[in-house]
């Protein structure tokens, strides 16, 4: 008679879940493992954030600190609440042990730093025995951090039993750029739901009319979003008749607006905020645009292959990993002039198709091979 195999104890490591893409690619993972082959337990520095509510089931949650939503309306109090929450973490990194032996982690056979924000705790972690796992999901030229913290990120991937990126072409810039080679590393696409992506696309939102060019993403500067509308701009006063449908929050809604408004083309160019389901409209635009200067590999990009959208992206991150042929998308440089011409080109190039039923299929190929990986950096 076949003994029963013990499950695999996966800890994954995140900031948060406040809405990002860091952490929409997380839950889907979560949502694919196989719990009969796998016990997981989810530990957030704070319990925050818009996808709380989307942990499945069956998965453990476990925070250091609490979340903002349960602070003080009092500024003072709140102010005093933030301060201690960062004291407590900080006196978690300086004596993990007595978190893990209170919350049994002590056993698990694999830790995961789900973004570099985690390498530290990881690395550092009480539990001796356990395999550790990177995940890199950018291009760390990136980051924000200063010269001296990129150095040290790059010093501590060596250190991971094992690491993951997104795309082949973050891997090869960080060795590229830092001269080292990571043989502990591996590629594994981002994972995506499928079938849940195909339903909701089916289901009619609000109707923002026809729209020719859809986009999709946090509303700042890095995304490139003021070179669409500038583009959108010179297209609507050369006589093209388009409408563009922007879909995201963020601290540049206020610019845009403005220049929207400045321009009088509040009915062609339509920001239309957070939306829980962009699915409906990127399968029904004539095209998906990604202007952004700086990527790892964008789901939305895979998204929209899968919506068999066609596809107008800059060549930025591992997109050309995505876009492979003319028959997906154009690609083409970040900045306004690119964005135009690439816009103009779809708009008066009647050889280029406007939906591809292939791009759907190879996304669910490779879609099941990212899953089959999963389960293999786990076994």
């Amino acid at each position: 008679m076949e003994k029963n195999i013990p499950k695999k104890k996966i800890l994954f490591r995140n900031r948060s879940l406040e809405m990002g893409g860091i952490e929409n690619v997380l839950l889907t993972i979560l949502n694919h493992l196989d719990q009969s082959k796998f016990e997981i337990t989810l530990l957030l520095n704070y319990e925050q954030g818009e996808f709380l509510g989307r942990v499945p089931e069956g998965i453990r949650v476990l925070s250091i600190g609490k979340g903002t939503q349960t602070f003080s309306k009092n500024k003072i109090t709140s102010l005093a609440q933030k301060c201690l929450r960062r004291l407590n973490y900080h006196w978690f990194q300086k004596n993990p042990k007595a978190f893990y032996r209170k919350n049994q982690l002590l056993d698990f056979d694999f830790e995961v730093a789900f973004s570099h924000y985690m390498f530290d705790d990881i690395l550092n972690s009480p539990n001796l025995k356990s395999k550790k796992l990177f995940w890199f999901h950018g291009d760390l030229r990136n980051s924000g951090f200063t010269v001296e913290e990129n150095n040290r990120f790059v010093h501590q991937m060596a250190q991971f039993d094992t690491g993951v990126f997104v795309s082949q072409f973050s891997k090869n810039i960080i060795e590229k750029t830092w001269g080292v080679v990571l043989n502990n590393s591996k590629v594994i696409f981002n994972l995506m739901h499928i079938n849940e992506i195909l339903e909701k696309s089916k289901q009619t939102q609000q109707d923002f009319g026809t729209i020719d060019f859809v986009s999709v993403g946090r509303l700042f500067h890095q995304k490139g979003f003021k070179d669409l509308l500038s583009a959108h701009i010179r297209l609507i006063k050369e006589g093209y008749p388009i409408k563009t449908l922007l879909i995201g929050e963020g601290n540049q809604r206020a610019e845009l607006e403005k220049t929207i408004q400045d321009n009088n083309v509040s009915d062609n160019f339509i920001l239309g905020g957070y939306q829980q389901n962009p699915y409906f409209y990127i399968k029904t635009a004539a095209c998906f645009i990604l202007p952004s200067y700086s990527e790892g590999y964008p789901l939305v990009i895979a998204e929209s292959l899968l919506l068999e959208t066609y596809v107008l992206s800059t060549s930025v991150g591992g997109i050309p990993e995505l876009i492979e042929s003319k028959d997906e998308g154009i690609l083409f440089q970040p900045g306004s002039e690119y964005v135009y011409t690439a816009m103009k080109k779809f708009l008066i190039d009647k050889s280029l198709p406007h939906k591809n039923s292939d791009s759907k299929q190879k996304i669910i190929n490779r879609n099941q091979h990212t899953l089959d990986q999963l389960h293999e950096l786990f076994s």
